[in-house]
């Protein structure tokens, strides 16, 4: 008889009425077992397959363009909340923030230059004569620092000169002498050749070399547009034209101005976010690195993801047969690393989903107190409890028989096994609840070795 496999949970009842009364046939001798149907408590579970999984993930993206400092953690590392993840490159970031504010101050600039310059009834002169001043010292700032980055770049590029200069120097002290091995002096030559030539290609490519030309272009884009400013306040000190604002156009500055506001505060205020670094959220395992030490991110790129350890389930995919016997809320336990955990269903899709070789229906049995002892992906033994009967009238499952016309078992009366159609339940590994065609007292048996006939006699040892 085939029947689905499920674990026993509390049936002990009959367990005095199965051991140890046996009967056996007149003339062949053999030994049956018998049990008295009595009623009890039938406790069903669904025994399933699963692995352990996070119901909660953070995935961090950089706020910044930028490099990235350091990686604090490795993937598999577990994290408490406010552990410090990933730190930017503090040098970079400083540049980073300064040209922001440049940015901005070329934008409270602009702003300020269209309103003074639309302003012309309040006089032209006045306030051309007080920009000035504003634009000569952006344009001294801004001098300074294209000094002090030229002279990074110079020093830097000296290096590789000086280098340079010391390997021309060694290649021509490298020559063949009385006792010298000309092998070995060839030798020595082709590499002195070879960092020479590595040599001239670092000081074309080197970072800081590259990093301090893209500033030092971007800083003559700001002086070319802070002297174009000047000689535009100039012409207009000069003019005596006077021109009128009308109230759209300063509808349309104050927009312009607020925009450029909010834009240049989101990003000063995400370069101070990112000098606090990237910092986990929750307790959890760190599941993905993106990035490594030294590389270059752009804002929005993903950095590192984080799963929880507090939110973790055990999740099965359950076939079409036995998912008619899950319902979300039942209690269930999970066996992970030698130790046993409470669980409820939580969840149960609504879809199947392809999982290794057979389809199934995913499952999730949240653990009620999971610790640090979880470790996320391990596979797990999980049991759902499928039904709690109270008041059942129940046999062993040893008892029960099937044929063509349907479930039935033995009943032993007056020495004499007698066939009996029933109507069977709801059955764990060792007993069957009885729905129809037996009472509660009465005697069924069964022989181990073969089924029992209709009429056949039995004796009671």
């Amino acid at each position: 008889m085939k029947h689905k496999k499920l674990i026993i949970g509390t049936c002990i009842l009959l367990a005095a009425a199965v051991g140890g009364v046996s009967v056996t046939t007149v003339m062949a001798g053999t030994a049956i077992k018998t049990a008295v149907a009595e009623t009890g408590q039938l406790d069903c579970e669904l025994e399933l397959n699963g692995k352990v999984e996070s119901l909660k993930d953070k995935t961090y993206f950089s706020g910044i363009s930028g490099r990235i400092g350091s990686v604090k953690v490795r993937e598999g590392d577990s994290v408490k909340k406010g552990d410090l993840l990933i730190s930017y490159d503090t040098e970079e970031l400083s540049r980073s923030q300064t040209l922001a504010e440049l940015d901005a101050a070329v934008s409270q600039g602009n702003y300020d230059d269209s309103m003074q310059s639309k302003e012309r009834v309040q006089g032209l002169y006045g306030e051309a004569k007080n920009t000035i001043p504003e634009l000569e010292a952006q344009i001294a700032h801004t001098e300074t620092v294209i000094m002090l980055t030229q002279k990074i770049l110079t020093d830097r590029q000296s290096q590789f000169a000086a280098r340079a200069a010391q390997l021309q120097a060694d290649l021509a002290c490298c020559v063949v002498g009385e006792d010298d091995d000309p092998a070995e002096v060839q030798k020595s030559r082709d590499n002195i050749q070879k960092e020479i030539a590595k040599n001239e290609y670092d000081s074309k490519f080197d970072p800081e070399i590259v990093q301090r030309q893209e500033e030092l272009k971007y800083l003559d884009y700001l002086m070319t547009t802070y002297r174009e400013k000047k000689s535009i306040m100039e012409s207009q000190k000069a003019s005596t034209q006077m021109n009128l604002q009308t109230q759209g156009d300063r509808d349309r500055l104050e927009a312009v101005k607020a925009s450029d506001e909010l834009k240049n505060e989101t990003r000063l205020q995400d370069f101070e976010s990112a000098s606090k670094g990237i910092r986990a959220e929750f307790d959890g395992v760190v599941t993905k690195i993106s990035v490594s030490e030294g590389a270059d991110v752009a804002s929005g790129d993903e950095i590192i993801q984080i799963e929880s350890l507090a939110d973790t389930a055990v999740v099965c995919y359950v076939n079409k047969y036995d998912i008619i016997n899950i319902e979300e809320g039942q209690p269930a336990s999970a066996h992970i690393k030698n130790k046993d955990y409470s669980c409820h269903v939580t969840r149960i899709e609504k879809k199947t989903t392809d999982e290794g070789s057979t389809p199934g229906i995913r499952v999730e049995l949240k653990l009620d107190e999971p610790d640090d002892a979880i470790i996320l992906g391990i596979e797990s033994k999980a049991k759902v409890r499928t039904a709690l009967v109270s008041n059942a009238l129940i046999i062993p499952i040893d008892a029960l028989c099937n044929d063509d016309q349907g479930d039935h078992v033995f009943v032993i009366v007056d020495g004499k096994a007698e066939k009996r159609e029933v109507l069977v339940g709801d059955k764990n590994d060792d007993m069957a609840e009885i729905r129809g065609g037996l009472e509660a007292g009465e005697t069924v048996g069964w022989d181990e070795n073969n089924e029992l006939k209709e009429g056949q006699k039995v004796k009671v040892k």
